[in-house]
């Protein structure tokens, strides 16, 4: 039995090397100590049509270094920002009423204070307001999820912001970050 872990230790080595030599470079401004994690929940899972859906999104830093998100990204949009999924109980994608089609405007040069630091182990999060009937079309059993990008790339901040000191932003140039889901039940 020892022989044969001896035999695998350089296929291993071997692999671990080839590997390492095929991963891209890391841009200098990815922030890769930074992993951020997106949590949804809301203090009610029955509902009317009627009534008011209230949902908190919290960004939490589970990594090691700051990271910076602009403020603005924290709109719900359907392709940047905060955006959302809803589905019914068979796994079909909703066709809400309304489109949540926030548009926010470009930073602001020079003010330092529209990007949010999330210190390691810290988290930043907004409560948002839905009308039930502005998210479903009729009552029955539904999941939410979210998912959160920048609207900003990294090359915009490069060029419009470089004097800015914010060197960790989350741009859209990051993954997509996918939060989970909850459920929710909707009665007339």
């Amino acid at each position: 039995m020892l022989n044969r872990r001896w035999l695998l230790l350089p296929f291993v080595a071997t692999l671990q090397l080839a590997l390492a030599q095929s991963s891209p470079p890391v841009p200098d401004n990815t922030p890769t100590d930074s992993k951020l994690q997106l949590t949804i929940k809301t203090e009610r899972n029955v509902l009317r049509m009627s009534d008011t859906l209230e949902m908190e999104t919290r960004l939490t830093n589970w990594g090691n270094k700051d990271s910076y998100i602009w403020e603005e990204d924290m709109c719900w949009n359907p392709a940047r920002g905060l955006s959302m999924r809803v589905m019914t109980s068979a796994g079909k994608d909703v066709q809400s009423p309304i489109l949540l089609d926030c548009l926010p405007p470009p930073p602001r040069e020079g003010d330092a204070y529209q990007f949010v630091r999330v210190a390691p182990h810290a988290s930043y999060g907004q409560a948002h307001r839905f009308k039930v009937a502005e998210l479903v079309n009729k009552p029955g059993e539904y999941t939410i999820n979210a998912t959160f990008n920048s609207f900003l790339s990294a090359k915009f901040i490069a060029e419009t912001l470089s004097h800015d000191p914010i060197s960790k932003l989350w741009t859209v140039d990051m993954p997509t970050i996918t939060s989970n889901r909850i459920e929710i039940s909707v009665r007339q």
